[in-house]
C-alpha cells in the first residue's frame, strides 16, 4: 500500500506550481498530488504598482489595492492517496489528514497554492488591515498631509509574500546634510504579510529618501507584528498609525543628527565588520558609502544611506540572486531590510551615531 499527499481539485484548478519548496502537481480532471521533492520556487511574477491621488477628505478615495496583494484565500484539507490491491485489481482511496499534520492555503481567485500550514493557522487578508491603515492615517494627519498619497505594492511567489506601502507626499521633512546639500524624506506606513506560514503580519512606519528612493526602514522604524492564528483580528493594530504619525518628528531629529555626524571610511568599515559583514559584501558597501558621501558628505547618514540602498534596490551593485528566473525580489529586499534593522541597533553603529 502506497501513500501520497493530495489536495482536492475544487481548491486547486491549476496544473502545476510550488508550495513551501515542494513540487505541486494538479490534474485538471483529477486530484492534486503534493510530491515531497524539494524544488526552487518557479511560479510567480512580482508586481510593483504605483498610484497617485491629488484630492482628499471630501470626495476622497484612497488608492485601491490590486489582486497582487488583495485576494481571498482558503484553508483546505490535504488528502493521502492509498492504493490497495485485491486479485490484481488496484483500488485508489483518499483520506484527509488531520489538521495537526497540515492544511493547504490556496488563493480563491485563481486556485494557486500558497503554502502548507499548521492547525492553528489563521488567514489574515490584507484588505481589512489596509482599511485600518487608511482610517488611522486620515484621522491622525492634517489635511495637507493627505495630498498626493502613493500606493506601492509588491509580491513574491504569487502572493506567498506581500508588501504594501503608503507614501505621503504631503508629509515631508528636509534633512540638511554634512556637505550643505539637503534631501527630503516622506513619511510612509506599510505592512508585510505572508500566506504560507513563513512569518507574521508586520505593520511598520518610516520614511523614504526622495534623493535615491531609499527606504528609511531599519532600526528606528517602529513596527508591530501579529501571528497568524485563528484569533487574528486587524483590530490588534488599533492606534498604531496614529502613534507613528505623532512620533515622526522625533525620528526626523534622529536622522538629522546622523546627517550632521562626520565619520571616516575606517569607522564605517569597522561598523560593518563588527556586524559580521565580510569579503565582497563589505567592499560593495564601502563603494556605495563613497557614492553616498560624494552627495551627502562623509557622515553617519551616508553610511546609513548605503545600507538602505542595499535594502531597497535590486541593482547592479546589490543584485538579487536569480531574480531573472524566479520572483524573489520583494521577499529578498524584505530580508535585507531586517538585516539592516539589526545592524542599526548594534553597539557599533550606535557608537558612531551618538
Amino acid at each position: 500500500m502506497a501513500g501520497r499527499l493530495i489536495i482536492p481539485p475544487f481548491i486547486a484548478p491549476f496544473t502545476r506550481g510550488v508550495v513551501m519548496g515542494y513540487t505541486l502537481t494538479i490534474g485538471r480532471g483529477g486530484l492534486g498530488r503534493l510530491t515531497l521533492q524539494k524544488e526552487i520556487y518557479k511560479m510567480n511574477i512580482q508586481t510593483n504598482n504605483v498610484f497617485n491621488i491629488a484630492q482628499n477628505r471630501a470626495g476622497f478615495h484612497w488608492p485601491e489595492l490590486t489582486a497582487s496583494t488583495d485576494f481571498d484565500a482558503v484553508l483546505a484539507p490535504i488528502y493521502t492517496e492509498k492504493t490497495t490491491g485485491l486479485f490484481g485489481q488496484p483500488q485508489r482511496n483518499f483520506e484527509s489528514l488531520p489538521k495537526t499534520i497540515g492544511q493547504a492555503v490556496t488563493r480563491s481567485d485563481n486556485g494557486e497554492a500558497l503554502g502548507v500550514v499548521g492547525a492553528r493557522y489563521g488567514i489574515a487578508p490584507n484588505g481589512p488591515i489596509y482599511q485600518m491603515m487608511t482610517e488611522g492615517a486620515e484621522s491622525a494627519l492634517p489635511r495637507h498631509a493627505l495630498q498626493g498619497v502613493q500606493l506601492k505594492e509588491s509580491a513574491s511567489y504569487g502572493g506567498q509574500f506581500t508588501r504594501i506601502e503608503l507614501l505621503f507626499d504631503g508629509l515631508g521633512a528636509d534633512i540638511r546634510q554634512l556637505n550643505g546639500s539637503s534631501t527630503q524624506l516622506l513619511f510612509k506606513i506599510g505592512l508585510t504579510n505572508s500566506f504560507n506560514g513563513s512569518g507574521a503580519v508586520r505593520l511598520f512606519a518610516g520614511a523614504e529618501d526622495l534623493w535615491c528612493t531609499n527606504g528609511c526602514t531599519s532600526g528606528e522604524m517602529n513596527k508591530k507584528a501579529a501571528r497568524h492564528t485563528s484569533g487574528y483580528s486587524a483590530a490588534i493594530f488599533a492606534g498604531f498609525i496614529e502613534q507613528q504619525c505623532a512620533e515622526y518628528v522625533t525620528r526626523v531629529r534622529t536622522w538629522q543628527q546622523w546627517a550632521s555626524n562626520a565619520i571616516t571610511p575606517d569607522q564605517a568599515e569597522a561598523v560593518l565588520n563588527a556586524n559580521n559583514m565580510a569579503g565582497r559584501k563589505v567592499k560593495k558597501m564601502m563603494d556605495q558609502f563613497e557614492r553616498e558621501a560624494d552627495a551627502r558628505g562623509r557622515s553617519v547618514w551616508a553610511l546609513y544611506s548605503a545600507l538602505t540602498n542595499y535594502a531597497s534596490h535590486n541593482s547592479e551593485l546589490f543584485g538579487v540572486r536569480n531574480s531573472g528566473n524566479v520572483d524573489n525580489t520583494a521577499i529578498t529586499l524584505d530580508a535585507r531590510e531586517r538585516e539592516v534593522a539589526k545592524l542599526i541597533e548594534s553597539d557599533a553603529f550606535r557608537a558612531v551615531a551618538a
